[in-house]
């Protein structure tokens, strides 16, 4: 492996510690008088980073733009869109007010189950970085810009694509995690716990 692997790699791994770190811990999901307030810094963690993101999409959007790349607009507005739905999504839903926060007492199962929710979502927003990575890379190309060439087209098309199939996949697990905020039975559907977890 190359050192710039390693570097982008270990930069990587350090963004995601990063998000870990500022989600809500288990012990303030067992406190009812805390569930309702880490419920909502979890969320304005992950509007935070997927506002940041949307920002990396649309200054990609206008290099295209400068660059001739008026074919390729469709493609970044639908992206943006779809991101900004998603953002908008996660700031307005309700919080900590029914269901799972109303208990009393959570049980233990019940909250490691609703923090694998929490990681998971982290470990998606950072695809979502991951993605747009690869999109700000494929769309550098600025020579290919303007011209028919499979290759860069195939590559553009791929990468465009990626970002809404992650959002997608993002979207469907907040949905789930939110009606297993309403719903315990919806619980059993938490992310399998990480590997390192295990240990």
């Amino acid at each position: 492996m190359t050192d710039s692997f390693m570097d982008r790699a270990q930069k990587g791994m350090g963004a995601i510690e990063r998000l870990l770190t500022r989600l809500p811990l288990v012990q303030e999901y067992n406190d009812k008088e805390l569930r309702r307030e880490a419920d909502h810094r979890l969320r304005q963690t992950l509007v935070t980073e997927l506002e940041q993101e949307k920002q990396r999409l649309y200054d990609v959007q206008k290099k295209l733009l400068r660059a001739g790349g008026l074919a390729y607009m469709d493609d970044a507005d639908g992206a943006i869109q779809k991101l900004q739905t998603l953002i908008d999504r996660i700031r307005t839903a309700s919080y900590g007010y029914a269901g799972l926060f109303a208990a009393v007492k959570i049980q233990e199962e019940q909250l490691d189950a609703l923090h694998r929710f929490d990681v998971a979502l982290a470990e998606r927003a950072h695809e979502i970085k991951a993605t747009i990575d690869r999109v700000e890379t494929a769309s550098a190309s600025t020579e290919a810009i303007g011209h028919e060439g499979a290759s860069f087209e195939q590559r553009r098309i791929v990468t465009w694509q990626a970002v809404s199939d992650t959002v997608t996949e993002f979207q469907r697990l907040f949905d789930t995690r939110s009606q297993a905020l309403t719903d315990a039975a919806y619980l059993a559907d938490a992310p399998p716990a990480p590997e390192e977890w295990m240990e």
